[in-house]
C-alpha cells in the first residue's frame, strides 16, 4: 500500500461506561451509563480545536435531555489529541448502541457525520480498515469501537504488537501514526472524569 493513501493519524477509542459486566457487551442493556454518557458529553474537550471555542448548553426537550454545542469567537486551550476529520463508530446492534452514543456529541460539535454502518465482525472490520487505510490520505481518522475487537482493527491497521484492551478499562485513546511509513502505537490516557487514569 502507498503511504500516501493513509489518513495522517487513526484515533481509537473504546465506546464510554456501560451498565453491568463492562467485559460482555451483551449484559446491561444496549446504552451508556450516566458515566458513559459523561464521557461521551466531555470528549469535545479531547478533540475539538482551540478556535473557535466550543461551549455546551444542555435544556430539557420534549424528547428528553439535550446538549446543544455551540461556537463562540473565543479561543480556548488546544485540544490533547488531533482534531478528526472523519469519525467511524460501530454499527448498532441488538445488544449495543454504545460507540454510536458515544461519538455522537463529538460528531455534533465538529458537524461531521458518524459512519456506523460497519458491523463488528470479521468482514466489518476488514472494510473498516479498508476504508480507513485508503480514502482518507492525510488526515485524522477516529474510530469508536468494542474493546474486543479494538487490538484486531490496530493489528490490521499494521501496529504488529497490539495490546490487549482491558475489558475494565474505558477511557484510553490509541494513536496511531505512520513515522517513516511504519505504523506506530502510543496508549494514551484521556483524563477527562474524576478517576480516570493520569498515565
Amino acid at each position: 500500500m502507498s503511504t500516501n493513501t493513509r489518513p495522517s493519524q487513526i484515533l481509537i477509542i473504546r465506546h464510554g461506561e456501560k451498565v453491568g459486566d463492562p467485559k460482555k457487551d451483551d449484559d446491561g442493556g444496549r446504552n451508556l451509563s450516566i458515566r458513559g454518557s459523561a464521557r461521551a458529553v466531555a470528549l469535545p474537550s479531547l478533540f475539538s480545536p482551540a478556535m473557535p471555542q466550543l461551549s455546551c448548553k444542555f435544556h430539557a426537550h420534549e424528547e428528553g435531555f439535550v446538549g446543544e454545542y455551540r461556537q463562540i469567537p473565543l479561543k480556548g486551550t488546544a485540544s490533547r489529541f488531533s482534531t478528526p476529520n472523519h469519525i467511524f463508530a460501530t454499527a448498532p446492534s441488538k445488544n449495543s448502541k454504545r460507540p454510536l452514543e458515544t461519538v455522537l456529541p463529538l460528531a455534533t460539535a465538529l458537524n461531521l457525520p458518524v459512519y456506523d454502518s460497519i458491523k463488528d465482525d470479521d468482514p466489518g472490520i476488514k472494510k473498516l480498515v479498508n476504508a480507513v487505510l485508503n480514502e482518507f490520505p492525510g488526515q485524522v481518522v477516529l474510530i469508536c469501537w468494542h474493546h474486543g475487537k479494538i487490538p484486531e482493527i490496530a493489528k490490521a491497521l499494521g501496529i504488529a504488537k497490539s495490546p490487549k484492551w482491558d475489558g475494565k478499562v474505558f477511557d484510553r485513546v490509541w494513536e496511531i501514526t505512520f513515522p517513516k511509513g511504519q505504523a506506530a502505537l502510543k496508549d494514551q490516557p484521556q483524563m477527562l472524569l474524576y478517576g480516570d487514569s493520569k498515565s
